[in-house]
């Protein structure tokens, strides 16, 4: 019997293929068709070619398969392991940042992009990774795998989780990051949920949180106040087309349509109750009053563009309460030590206050010395204008709204954000200049198939395709800063990271940074060999 091996070119991987030919009285199997999911290392193909299994190999092919699409806009590498090997002592940094590069590359070769490689210059992840990426995108043009086209070419920015600790524990409050944050029924986008039938009997449903849900699809990225308005409001609507729809006397028009009805009831159902249970969880937890102090401890300045002095009068009655969870005060205190390097002068003061244990003290510990891994000083971002918010608990935006808005436009500072080809920077330049006369088919998602969100976007985008990577997590604040600033632009952006940061996740990564790889922290969501 032959045997197809679809696997990641890991030294586990390699050794486990070898095993099962080392026999060659009784192999495993008769044949093996090796397919890997991304570029196989020229060490392990050697140890490929010394071993017994080389005999029986009849196909050995490289694909592009590294990344899952989590939605049309966004992927990640499913890897939270990679957090511990980017920011833990373990020694596997370097190995770390060679497996992202070739996730990169094979991506940029699926999508069919030829893209000009930029870094942040304020990370060391991010400088190693560019050139590790570049060096392997050189190697597909080379050899043919990859169009070495010059013109209308996308961008791929590479960015590090350091440059911005700030945002992933801010509590956000549109729609989709608080179902994330705060219902713990969810997982890996899976609702799950119990409700009575019409029998009266307790039945248990499992909804999936996706584009092809019209319902989330349009309420995600709204704040969670106008969210459950659009849903109450169409939600009204609909009843109220369905009243018309059993009323008519066409007896096989509402038979067909019937299907469709108990779809889009369901899908309102569950939503509703969705946003009111985030509601009942903000007014329960008191995250009114922790925002309020987040919103000023990321922006440096309170509702009426003031600067915040002596932030700690507030930070110590929410510490000494015993009606906050843990959880929120240790995100406080990530929060205040990540934008104020004095107030770790005051965490004996803080910690005990918040009644914290040994293991609690080290997630902070360790966050601290997040701060070691990039000289970007200030992160902290006040708004620029009133405009930018519309909520006194919502002022705050990501970093990376800035650096995305300046590339798009053609303005990202190069010093800050080199290339790491200085010739393609004049034509950056140049491209960039009259980018908006350009027009370019509309991104055909990630497949042959248009995605869920070009169904309903303009035909054509302008400029070149512009990529953003995030080492060590992406979060759900920065996934919504892109799709807006997408139909801002009118440009076709993504967004990717090694894994999505959840919260709960991040303490719980950022604690087993002195731990090991075996924690639970670091085990993806989706298992695979």
């Amino acid at each position: 019997m032959n045997a197809i091996y679809l696997v990641a070119p890991t030294d586990h991987n390699i050794n486990r293929i070898i095993t099962d030919y080392a026999n060659p009285d009784e192999p495993m199997y008769s044949k093996a068709h090796l397919f890997f999911t991304s570029h196989c290392s020229q060490a392990n193909l050697q140890k490929l070619a010394r071993s017994k299994a080389i005999g029986r190999v009849k196909t050995l092919k490289e694909t592009n398969l590294e990344y899952l699409v989590y939605d049309s806009q966004t992927f990640h590498f499913d890897s939270p392991k990679s957090f511990y090997n980017l920011y833990s002592r373990s020694g596997q940094q370097q190995q770390e940042q060679t497996e992202i590069a070739d996730k990169l590359a094979s991506l940029c070769a699926t999508l069919g992009e030829n893209p000009i490689v930029r870094y942040s210059r304020a990370n060391t992840n991010g400088s190693a990774i560019a050139s590790l990426v570049h060096e392997r995108l050189d190697g597909l043009r080379r050899s043919g795998k990859m169009s070495s086209a010059k013109t209308d070419r996308s961008v791929l920015l590479i960015l590090d989780r350091t440059y911005d600790l700030v945002s992933p524990v801010v509590h956000e409050l549109t729609y989709q990051a608080m179902v994330e944050d705060c219902i713990p029924a969810i997982e890996n986008d899976v609702y799950s949920y119990n409700y009575t039938d019409n029998n009266n009997q307790s039945q248990k449903r499992e909804v999936i949180l996706n584009e092809n849900d019209i319902v989330w699809d349009n309420t995600r990225q709204k704040h969670i106040q106008h969210a459950k308005s659009w849903i109450a409001t169409k939600f009204k609507a609909f009843r109220e087309q369905s009243k018309d729809m059993r009323g008519t006397k066409d007896i096989t028009k509402t038979l067909r349509a019937m299907p469709k009805y108990q779809t889009l009831k369901a899908k309102f159902s569950v939503h509703l109750n969705l946003a009111k249970e985030c509601m009942d969880v903000f007014n329960r937890t008191g995250l009114e009053r922790i925002c309020g102090i987040e919103q000023e401890l990321a922006t440096g300045l309170d509702e009426y563009n003031e600067s915040v002095k002596n932030i700690s009068t507030k930070l110590m009655p929410i510490l000494n309460e015993g009606t906050f969870s843990k959880e929120n005060k240790i995100r406080l205190l990530m929060l205040h030590y990540a934008t104020d390097s004095r107030a770790q002068d005051s965490r004996q003061r803080f910690e005990s206050a918040a009644r914290l244990s040994s293991a609690e003290e080290k997630i902070l510990s360790n966050y601290i010395l997040l701060k070691d891994f990039t000289t970007r000083t200030e992160q902290r971002r006040p708004p620029v204008s009133d405009k930018e918010w519309e909520f006194v608990v919502s002022r705050y935006l990501p970093a990376l709204h800035d650096v995305v808005a300046e590339l798009a436009s053609g303005s990202l500072n190069s010093k800050e954000f080199p290339f790491l080809n200085k010739e393609e920077e004049s034509y950056t330049a140049s491209s960039s200049s009259n980018y908006s006369k350009r027009k370019r088919p509309a991104a055909r998602g990630w497949g042959n198939q248009p995605t869920v969100a070009s169904r309903h976007t303009s035909a054509q985008k302008e400029g070149g395709r512009l990529i953003i990577f995030m080492s060590g997590g992406v979060t759900y604040s920065e996934m919504r800063e892109v799709q807006r600033l997408s139909k801002q632009f009118n440009r076709d952006i993504l967004i990717g990271s090694t894994h999505i940061l959840k919260p709960n996740q991040l303490l719980a990564q950022v604690g087993a940074l002195t731990s090991t790889i075996t924690d639970a922290a670091y085990t993806p969501s989706v298992i695979r060999t």
